[in-house]
């Protein structure tokens, strides 16, 4: 007994993994994009306040779903965290922003 593929019926399911691996690529783009356009939108305040939770290994997802109690202990860490930095002179890291006297 033989088989015989022939024809785009054989085709057509390499064509559609081909189609829809683009498709993915272009949602995965798109997704970048949005990402960065809404990391873009962000005041600097906010990107400090993320980045601030980063150090605590929380994200803003969870912050947002704590409980009030918890919202004001984690904002309590935060608040510790900048006056230690401002203690210790900050950042001083290239591309930083500093006062020089000349």
């Amino acid at each position: 007994m033989s088989i015989s593929l022939t024809g785009t019926a054989a085709s057509t399911p390499f064509a559609s993994t081909a189609t829809s691996s683009k498709l993915d690529k272009a949602l995965d783009t798109q997704s970048v994009e949005e990402k960065f356009l809404e990391y873009a939108k962000k005041t600097p305040a906010e990107k400090m306040f993320e980045a601030m939770l980063g150090q605590l290994g929380i994200t803003p997802e969870q912050f947002a779903a704590m409980d009030p109690d918890a919202q004001r202990a984690v904002m309590e860490k935060i608040q510790k965290l900048i006056e230690q930095q401002v203690k210790n002179g900050g950042n001083n890291e290239p591309g930083q922003i500093t006062d020089k006297m000349a």
